[in-house]
């Protein structure tokens, strides 16, 4: 008899599965079909049975017809918190004239530090080497001040064969033996990946300050060794170089595919993270959800509403083809991962064609009220320790004990956010105080709205008190005793 996988990782992600089931219909119908419902604002698990015969090329029973996918249902009571509501009347007013023009770093900037980044990797790490900008100051979230992201990237086998000889002649001039050495030349011993990266990362802190470059942090021997640069001959403050880190590349064009979606998305997520920040609840640095974790928070409560679809499960049910990666996850280990989505472009000609229904919320919604939606749910409505942020999967649910393994967890429930193309759990940077202090903030904040505060009022008051926690109580060590002689 043939073994059957735990309920729980036939649910999982595709790739903890070793193989798929024969026959098997297409991913929108995950859980048990008694559990299936709405899947927010992105594909309705009511129209099921009708994909899974579309799936099979069959007829549909009821009409014959095919039915569009339903990408328009609100999961929240948004309407009838809003009626509740006293928002200060010129709130979205103020809010489009602070966020609505807020400008991006100019492409011609990037694009320049970009090729001087290009040109160093290929003196000093490989020829081959190629240089990807990612992150906010790309992926449509960010300003003209945002820092920029990027990545080196050179296949896997030569960069361990140029660091090899790179580290090998470091060593010898350090110890003044180069020149024996080249008289009676020993190979050297080829690096493991890890270690090709870290001493790539100390190639480029060496040679690109001759470039124009100059080094504020160098951390070689972190789980991604990173480089953090000062542009000297432009306006960029900030330039965080990794290698060979790409799957954030694919995070990036799924993050500015949504900004395109809706003019209302990316005021509302500027907004969120200008007020996070300076409530000090941003920042991975301080122990607190990173900024991009903060943007996932805000586009899975616009899926929530109906004003955003997931991209990433459409593409899964009008698509059989994957987009598969094959990289190191988060740990070193490599796997392969689902980068495929739609694009902005795909996702209007399937709403033009009728595959997919056009979304149903109002648009009459304002950014202020998103905004108060938004701090209501996570003050009251989300399901803190069990629910995943997912914009991948938004259907509010918990996805197991398991996921609980890629992230943190403390004596309080917690927040979980997904990453949407790396299965692992973005709260792994978060200490405890840090996640009282956003509760509290929360909570405050839906306090000041349904008060009828102002915009200003709202971003510029003092953050609330420190939170004090209760120290846990850890477990005494006992030591051990000798036996009797």
């Amino acid at each position: 008899m043939a073994a059957v996988a735990p309920p729980f990782l036939q649910v999982a992600s595709p790739w903890l599965r070793s193989e798929a089931p024969a026959q098997r219909s297409p991913r929108l119908a995950f859980g048990s079909s008694r559990r299936r419902r709405c899947i927010g604002g992105s594909v309705s698990i009511g129209l099921c049975v009708s994909l899974r015969r579309r799936a099979r090329r069959e007829p549909d029973i009821d009409t014959g017809e095919k039915l569009p996918i339903d990408t328009g249902i609100m999961q929240l009571e948004l309407l009838d918190w809003l009626n509740q509501a006293n928002l200060h009347p010129d709130l979205s007013k103020d809010a489009l004239a602070k966020f609505g023009g807020v400008p991006q770093q100019a492409d011609e900037v990037v694009e320049k530090v970009v090729q001087r980044i290009q040109e160093g990797a290929r003196r000093c790490v490989a020829p081959s080497s190629t240089v990807h900008p990612f992150g906010s100051t790309v992926n449509g979230f960010g300003e003209e001040s945002s820092d920029l992201d990027v990545l080196v990237a050179i296949k896997e086998q030569e960069l361990t064969y140029f660091m090899s000889y790179a580290n090998w002649g470091q060593r010898h001039q350090r110890r003044g033996t180069l020149q024996d050495d080249l008289d009676e030349f020993d190979p050297p011993k080829n690096l493991t990946p890890k270690a090709a990266m870290c001493h790539a990362v100390q190639q480029l802190a060496d040679y690109l300050p001759e470039l124009g470059f100059k080094v504020l942090n160098l951390i070689p021997q972190a789980r991604k060794p990173l480089v953090t640069l000062e542009d000297m001959q432009g306006p960029l403050k900030e330039v965080d170089i990794s290698i060979n880190n790409s799957l954030p590349l694919y995070n990036s064009r799924l993050l500015k595919s949504y900004s395109q979606l809706d003019e209302r998305v990316r005021p509302l997520v500027l907004l969120v993270k200008v007020w996070a920040k300076g409530k000090r609840i941003c920042g991975a640095h301080e122990g607190n959800l990173s900024s991009y974790s903060w943007t996932i928070m805000v586009l899975y409560f616009l899926q929530l509403v109906g004003l955003l679809p997931s991209l990433q499960l459409l593409h899964e049910v009008l698509n059989d083809e994957k987009r598969i990666l094959s990289t190191r996850d988060y740990w070193g280990n490599i796997r392969d991962f689902d980068t495929g989505f739609l694009t902005v472009e795909e996702y209007q000609k399937a709403v033009a064609d009728k595959t997919i229904a056009a979304p149903q919320t109002e648009d009459s919604l304002t950014v202020a009220q998103l905004l108060y939606g938004f701090i209501r749910f996570f003050a009251t409505e989300y399901d803190w320790g069990t629910e995943v942020v997912s914009m991948h999967k938004p259907d509010r649910k918990d996805r197991g004990i398991w996921f609980k393994f890629f992230g943190k967890n403390h004596p309080e429930p917690v927040i979980h956010v997904e990453d949407p193309i790396e299965f692992r759990d973005l709260n792994i940077v978060m200490r405890r105080e840090r996640l009282a202090q956003m509760k509290e903030e929360f909570n405050h904040a839906l306090e000041m709205l349904n008060t009828g505060c102002s915009l200003e009022e709202f971003l510029n008051r003092e953050p609330r008190p420190e939170v004090f926690l209760v120290p846990t109580r850890r477990r005494r060590r006992h030591r051990a005793m000798p036996l009797p002689t």
